[in-house]
């Protein structure tokens, strides 16, 4: 009875600060982190007392394994050991997959968690909207409700393509108009931080998700799109624009990353320079042009071929492919009467699709922030390939 208890007590420790965790993503580092670790140690000794490993095995075990010791073998052969922060940051956020997949049981669950994220973060634009509005910079100026504008377009890419899904599926209008306000609100702070690939990776991700469950609302965002054209101030037509034009000194820098990542892996095909700070290296790289020293090559595929090699790009290739195919098998499962969990499905699939078009464009599997997220989607992805499973053999 004693051991039952206190497991009880350890589970709801567990679940408050992965719902912490959930909320405080949105608008704090430390929080987040201090949340899923005190997860993470619970889950610990829920196991020890359980005396039985909480682990589900998943679809994408062995390529995390995989995963570990390809950046370890390139740690081996990296110069600067300091770098192994870095490197196991990366590793053991991983752990968030599994945190969600495993104690994500019931449907109550998914969508306490869904609102918690959507919810602070809806106050939080908008808070940034208000003071943005209030500020001095004007529309030109960047909206920075984190650290970083960077961060900030990713984390309110993810949030509105997470929420966008709920205006998608087949769900209650309620919801559905709810849902609706809720992107709204959050697309402004998103523009407002004019960051491009996150602008690029969220209609990448709503269209993505369109054509898996409504096209036809793909006209109301080819609208949207027409009405940012014609009536945006600007400075933010220019921006959009600027993506598009490969004269633009932003995007000629960003060749010139990508032309001395394509050389530094040519040099370290094998084990890669390591999970460090390239902005020495890329200075020995660069050509006498380039007006800009960065620590990483704006590109995830890119950086991965650059820090773990061939072997560890492929790795990247590989295990996201598999991601990809697990997500879409699990949103072909849900029937179209289950909209909270087919939402969820997809989008963790819109969260995909936006993160990895953002990150042909930026190093945005180097910011935890973003990181977290996205493994969330991953993880709530499994859980609800558990939960409808569960609900397809309770009804047989």
């Amino acid at each position: 009875m004693d051991l039952r208890l206190n497991t009880k007590v350890l589970r709801k420790g567990m679940n408050l600060f992965i719902l912490l965790f959930v909320a405080g993503s949105v608008f704090s580092i430390a929080v987040t982190q201090t949340a899923l670790t005190l997860a993470i140690l619970l889950w610990i000794m829920i196991m020890i007392r359980e005396r039985r490993l909480l682990l589900s095995r998943g679809p994408f075990d062995y390529y995390f394994l995989a995963f570990a010791v390809i950046g370890f073998v390139s740690l081996l052969f990296c110069p600067d050991k300091g770098s192994v922060v870095n490197y196991f940051k990366r590793i053991l956020l991983i752990t968030i997959v599994y945190l969600f997949a495993g104690n994500i049981r019931e449907k109550r669950s998914v969508k306490i968690i869904l609102v918690a994220l959507s919810g602070v973060m809806i106050i939080f634009a908008v808070i940034g909207i208000w003071k943005y509005m209030a500020g001095v910079g004007g529309l030109s100026g960047r909206l920075k409700l984190f650290h970083h504008y960077m961060t900030s377009g990713g984390i309110l890419m993810i949030v509105a393509l997470i929420t966008f899904a709920f205006a998608v599926v087949r769900a209650p209008c309620r919801v559905r108009i709810v849902a609706s306000i809720g992107v709204a609100v959050v697309l402004l702070p998103l523009v407002f931080t004019f960051t491009r690939s996150a602008w690029l990776g969220l209609l990448a991700g709503m269209i993505f998700m369109c054509a898996l469950q409504s096209r036809k609302v793909m006209i109301g965002i080819g609208v949207l799109v027409a009405a940012f054209i014609f009536l945006a101030p600007s400075s933010m037509k220019n921006r959009a624009v600027s993506a598009f034009d490969p004269s633009h000194p932003r995007n000629v820098e960003r060749v010139y990353m990508w032309k001395a990542g394509a050389e530094m892996i040519r040099d370290n095909p094998v084990t890669g320079v390591g999970d460090i700070d390239l902005a020495k290296l890329y200075d020995e790289y660069r050509p006498p042009e380039s007006q800009e020293i960065r620590s990483h090559m704006h590109n995830n595929f890119i950086m991965f071929g650059v820090i773990w090699g061939v072997p560890g790009l492929l790795l990247f290739l590989v295990l996201f492919g598999k991601i990809l195919v697990s997500e879409v098998r699990v949103f072909l499962s849900v029937p179209q009467e289950e909209w909270l969990l087919r939402g969820t499905a997809l989008g963790a699939l819109g969260t995909f699709a936006g993160f990895h078009v953002a990150g042909l464009f930026e190093w945005n599997f180097g910011d935890a922030e973003i990181v977290m997220l996205f493994w969330m989607t991953v993880g709530l992805s499994l859980a609800v390939g558990r939960i409808i499973a569960r609900v397809h053999e309770e009804t047989r």
